[in-house]
């Protein structure tokens, strides 16, 4: 077995981490060829005793390959390896990945390799799905390589998958519960799956047989691939943290007195500076492919933030405004108190509000690549709901962008992008503010309902996006417009 094909069945996965083989773009070739190759070495081996192998590997609907390496210690093993199922009615070729774990006695130590047959389309489809499989087995076998002797041995033909099994270099003694995952290796199979986060026309794709999705989203898949483009995993799930700090302006006021039972009324000539809000929201968001150019998402989170509010009213105007009038309203003394305190003065009202309550949010996202170089339109809709503040706040977000994926090390890349982000804040706080009275009676207030709205709608954003591969990855942005507002946004996001 050559050393490229070692290295890659040595992957690290013995402690019971499972493994996924990525494989450098410039070496994808080679290595499917090796493996092919070596398939059918493992044949011709096993044929030396099974005579008739050859000719039911031929004749059934398909078949796999599979090349493990394990360690086995008392109670608990592992092992991992990739393979390969060969469809022989179309030719097709479904690379995949493979974990063992192990629980139970026994010791094992080395390199075996497989050869199962399909009778049917419906076996090699429920092989190919992978998932997980559990099993107890007994094995024994004690084997340094050196001998001419193959050690092999085969399960029955009434099993579901009959399986031929090679022990090219291992040394076991076990009894033990067994499971093993299968999984689609993505780096060496064409599916149509990418490695950008959307839908991407790449410069030249080269395909020995056309590549057949596999998932139920996004709608119209197969008709995007067949056309040239890949296509990201459809299903995400992602934590993020953002935070935003704005100015803002009082675009409505309404006020009126807590004695008096005319309710609020709208203010004009009010004089205001000094207007902001910050938040910080940790969220979790859920999204999926719906199309091949489209995203869906929803969002829940957390949200800590606080308003920081100051208007200045004219006396005389708020007593006019409001209708203030004492005579005959019952009590008498407390309106004469609050027209006193009002009466050619001014009432500043300074306030900071807790903005702590629930962030949810729908949205979607316009997306598209060409030659790793992509354009998205995020499109967000939130409402953010304070209820122990007596405060609520919608948000609208449309965030154009362009950017480009760089490759840097196997299937791990950085997606790097500018744009702008109009954001569109309307933030209503409902509330009460003493008026100082003189003497020591009662305290009076103001009951007020405040409209704020951002004054800054467009910013400045860039942004990273770091891909470990095509399931993990971690994205930052920055966002500012001047000294009035700045907003940072990361999230740690998996696809699936």
């Amino acid at each position: 077995m050559n050393k490229l094909f070692q290295l890659l069945t040595s992957c690290a996965a013995l402690l019971l981490t499972a493994c996924s083989t990525s494989v450098p773009i410039d070496q994808r070739d080679a290595v499917t060829r090796s493996i092919d190759q070596q398939s059918q070495q493992l044949i011709d081996n096993l044929g030396r005793t099974y005579p008739n192998l050859s000719e039911k590997v031929t004749h059934s609907y398909g078949y796999a390959t599979v090349f493990m390496s394990r360690l086995k210690v008392p109670l608990i093993g592992g092992g991992s390896g990739i393979g390969a199922i060969y469809n022989n009615q179309d030719g097709s070729v479904i690379y995949i990945d493979v974990n063992r774990y192990d629980l139970g006695a026994g010791l094992a130590y080395g390199n075996y390799q497989t050869v199962t047959l399909f009778e049917s389309k419906a076996s090699l489809e429920q092989f190919a799905n992978g998932g997980y499989r559990g099993a107890f087995a007994k094995e024994s076998n004690w084997s340094d390589g050196s001998s001419d002797v193959l050690n092999h041995y085969f399960i029955g033909e009434n099993s579901d998958y009959p399986t031929y099994v090679y022990y090219e270099s291992d040394t076991n003694l076990v009894g033990s519960l067994q499971l093993q995952t299968i999984s689609v290796n993505h780096s060496l199979t064409d599916t149509g799956l990418g490695d950008a986060r959307v839908a991407n026309k790449e410069q030249e794709i080269e395909r020995t047989a056309p590549a057949k999705w596999n998932r139920a989203l996004p709608f119209f898949a197969q008709d995007v691939i067949d056309k040239g483009y890949t296509l990201p995993k459809p299903y995400g799930v992602s934590l993020i943290y953002a935070e935003t700090k704005q100015a803002m302006t009082i675009d409505e006021l309404e006020a009126g007195f807590s004695f008096w039972d005319k309710g609020r009324v709208p203010m004009k000539f009010v004089t205001f500076d000094n207007n902001y809000s910050h938040s910080e929201s940790p969220q979790l968001k859920l999204d999926a492919w719906l199309f091949p150019f489209m995203n869906v998402f929803a969002s829940i989170g957390k949200v800590n933030g606080m308003a920081h509010i100051e208007f200045e009213l004219d006396g005389n105007d708020l007593i006019d405004q409001i209708g203030l009038d004492c005579s005959g309203f019952p009590p008498k003394p407390v309106c004469q108190k609050v027209y006193d305190a009002l009466k050619d003065n001014s009432l500043y009202v300074p306030l900071d509000v807790d903005l702590d309550g629930y962030n949810y949010t729908v949205g979607t996202i316009l997306a598209a690549g060409w030659r790793d170089y992509f354009v998205t339109v995020p499109i967000s809709f939130s409402y953010i709901d304070m209820k122990n503040a007596k405060a609520e706040e919608l948000v609208v977000n449309i965030s154009p962008r362009v950017g480009k994926q760089i490759a840097t090390y196997l299937d791990q890349s950085v997606d790097v992008y500018v744009g702008a982000s109009y954001l569109d804040s309307d933030l209503t706080i409902i509330g009460q503010h003493e008026i100082p009275l003189p003497g020591d009676g009662a305290a009076e207030y103001i009951d007020y309902k405040i409209r704020q709205e951002n004054i800054d709608k467009w910013s400045f954003i860039a942004g990273a996006n770091y891909n470990f591969n095509r399931t993990w990855s971690l994205s930052m942005e920055y966002g500012q417009k001047g000294s009035d507002k700045r907003q940072f946004v990361s999230a740690l996001n998996y696809r699936f």
